[in-house]
């Protein structure tokens, strides 16, 4: 498994770790850390890694704090989005909230896993063909 990958399989798993502490853990330490951390980063994390091949080409000065900033930024906007579904339909508990940021989490990792393995399968195929072939 190339290491590239790993980091988004380990991403899509950590909103099921977070719900799975919120549930067996007391209200402790522990609990407060894990949400916390899921909640300010995970869900942005997934949906900037979805988003990241739509940028394109272009400088990447000053990038590791853009990309902390817009992954923040992003998580607390999924966050509040989530949350205020669940109060508008009047359902809402943390472990639901949870449950759907987990949702969203993996299915943005996944989703961004499988645009990578595209893109590695398109280039390589191009790579076969040569530069002097023709498409038809």
């Amino acid at each position: 498994m190339s290491t590239s990958r790993l980091p988004l399989l380990l991403l899509a798993a950590s909103g099921w770790l977070a719900l799975l502490v919120t549930q067996v853990a007391g209200a402790g330490l522990l609990r407060v850390t894990v949400s916390v951390a899921f909640l300010l980063t995970c869900p942005g994390a997934a949906l900037l890694a979805l988003a990241r091949p739509l940028l394109g080409r272009r400088d990447h000065t000053g990038d590791a704090m853009e990309s902390v900033a817009l992954t923040v930024a992003l998580s607390v906007s999924a966050g509040v989005i989530v949350s205020e579904a669940f109060f508008l339909s009047g359902t809402f508990t943390v472990p639901a909230a949870v449950t759907a940021l987990a949702a969203v989490t993996s299915a943005a990792a996944l989703g961004a896993l499988l645009t990578a393995l595209l893109t590695a399968l398109l280039a390589a195929r191009r790579a076969r063909r040569g530069p002097g072939a023709v498409q038809q």
